[in-house]
Protein backbone atom coordinates (compact mmCIF):
# COMPACT_ATOMS: atom_id res chain seq x y z
CA UNK A 1 0.00 0.00 0.00
CA UNK A 2 1.37 3.50 -0.70
CA UNK A 3 1.88 6.26 1.37
CA UNK A 4 -1.22 8.43 0.31
CA UNK A 5 -3.21 5.46 0.83
CA UNK A 6 -1.90 4.57 4.80
CA UNK A 7 -1.84 8.37 5.40
CA UNK A 8 -5.92 8.90 4.13
CA UNK A 9 -6.95 5.49 6.63
CA UNK A 10 -4.61 7.25 9.37
CA UNK A 11 -6.53 10.56 9.22
CA UNK A 12 -9.82 8.43 8.64
CA UNK A 13 -9.25 6.26 11.99
CA UNK A 14 -8.12 9.33 13.51
CA UNK A 15 -10.89 11.85 12.34
CA UNK A 16 -13.57 8.34 13.91
CA UNK A 17 -11.37 8.38 17.22
CA UNK A 18 -11.83 12.17 17.09
CA UNK A 19 -15.36 12.35 16.67
CA UNK A 20 -16.09 9.29 18.99
CA UNK A 21 -13.91 11.27 21.69
CA UNK A 22 -16.04 14.11 21.62
CA UNK A 23 -19.84 12.11 21.40
CA UNK A 24 -18.47 10.41 24.61
CA UNK A 25 -18.98 14.49 26.58
CA UNK A 26 -22.58 13.99 26.10
CA UNK A 27 -23.42 10.78 28.55
CA UNK A 28 -20.87 11.34 30.87
CA UNK A 29 -22.15 14.85 31.24
CA UNK A 30 -25.68 13.73 31.70
CA UNK A 31 -24.73 11.00 34.13
CA UNK A 32 -22.93 14.07 36.15
CA UNK A 33 -26.00 16.17 35.72
CA UNK A 34 -28.71 14.03 36.68
CA UNK A 35 -27.46 10.93 38.01
CA UNK A 36 -28.77 8.44 34.90
CA UNK A 37 -26.94 6.25 32.54
CA UNK A 38 -24.53 5.15 34.88
CA UNK A 39 -23.38 2.17 32.84
CA UNK A 40 -23.04 3.87 29.49
CA UNK A 41 -20.84 7.07 31.36
CA UNK A 42 -18.37 3.84 32.38
CA UNK A 43 -18.11 2.58 29.06
CA UNK A 44 -18.00 5.69 27.08
CA UNK A 45 -15.56 6.38 30.03
CA UNK A 46 -12.68 3.94 28.09
CA UNK A 47 -12.22 6.37 24.81
CA UNK A 48 -10.40 9.19 26.95
CA UNK A 49 -8.90 7.02 29.44
CA UNK A 50 -7.10 4.82 25.77
CA UNK A 51 -6.46 8.48 24.80
CA UNK A 52 -4.90 9.52 27.97
CA UNK A 53 -3.24 6.03 27.74
CA UNK A 54 -1.81 6.77 24.60
CA UNK A 55 -0.64 10.14 24.89
CA UNK A 56 1.45 9.06 27.80
CA UNK A 57 3.06 5.92 26.55
CA UNK A 58 4.60 8.55 23.82
CA UNK A 59 5.37 11.01 25.98
CA UNK A 60 2.40 13.20 25.67
CA UNK A 61 2.31 13.40 21.92
CA UNK A 62 -0.68 12.04 20.08
CA UNK A 63 0.47 8.83 18.41
CA UNK A 64 -1.45 9.17 15.11
CA UNK A 65 0.25 12.46 14.95
CA UNK A 66 3.44 11.22 15.23
CA UNK A 67 3.04 8.32 12.67
CA UNK A 68 1.31 11.38 10.16
CA UNK A 69 4.82 13.68 10.55
CA UNK A 70 6.56 9.96 9.78
CA UNK A 71 4.54 9.44 6.69
CA UNK A 72 4.44 13.13 5.37
CA UNK A 73 8.32 14.00 6.64
CA UNK A 74 7.25 16.76 8.71
CA UNK A 75 9.95 17.20 11.26
CA UNK A 76 8.43 19.94 12.60
CA UNK A 77 5.07 21.57 13.15
CA UNK A 78 1.67 19.38 12.16
CA UNK A 79 0.28 16.75 9.66
CA UNK A 80 -2.85 16.68 8.58
CA UNK A 81 -3.93 13.84 10.50
CA UNK A 82 -7.64 14.63 10.95
CA UNK A 83 -9.62 14.87 7.54
CA UNK A 84 -11.74 17.43 8.52
CA UNK A 85 -10.23 19.73 11.02
CA UNK A 86 -8.25 22.59 9.77
CA UNK A 87 -4.30 23.25 11.13
CA UNK A 88 -6.03 26.24 13.45
CA UNK A 89 -8.63 24.34 15.23
CA UNK A 90 -6.16 20.92 15.39
CA UNK A 91 -3.59 23.25 17.32
CA UNK A 92 -6.41 23.83 19.84
CA UNK A 93 -7.99 21.02 20.31
CA UNK A 94 -6.00 19.72 23.25
CA UNK A 95 -5.56 23.18 24.92
CA UNK A 96 -9.34 23.83 25.04
CA UNK A 97 -10.90 20.35 25.10
CA UNK A 98 -8.17 18.97 28.01
CA UNK A 99 -10.27 20.99 30.46
CA UNK A 100 -13.60 20.33 29.10
CA UNK A 101 -13.11 16.59 29.74
CA UNK A 102 -11.12 16.87 33.10
CA UNK A 103 -14.26 19.25 34.14
CA UNK A 104 -16.93 16.79 32.79
CA UNK A 105 -14.68 13.63 33.97
CA UNK A 106 -14.43 14.90 37.40
CA UNK A 107 -18.12 16.00 37.99
CA UNK A 108 -18.99 12.21 36.78
CA UNK A 109 -16.63 10.62 39.12
CA UNK A 110 -18.12 13.22 41.81
CA UNK A 111 -21.53 12.23 40.72
CA UNK A 112 -20.69 8.55 41.21
CA UNK A 113 -19.00 8.78 44.33
CA UNK A 114 -22.08 10.52 45.89
CA UNK A 115 -24.33 8.09 44.54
Amino acid sequence: MDRNRILFLLQLVHTLIFIAALSTLLPLGWYALTGQGERVAIYVLLVPVAIFIGLMLNQGTCILQSWAKRLTGTQTGWARDILFLPESWALRVVPVMLPVFVVVIAAAGVRWALA
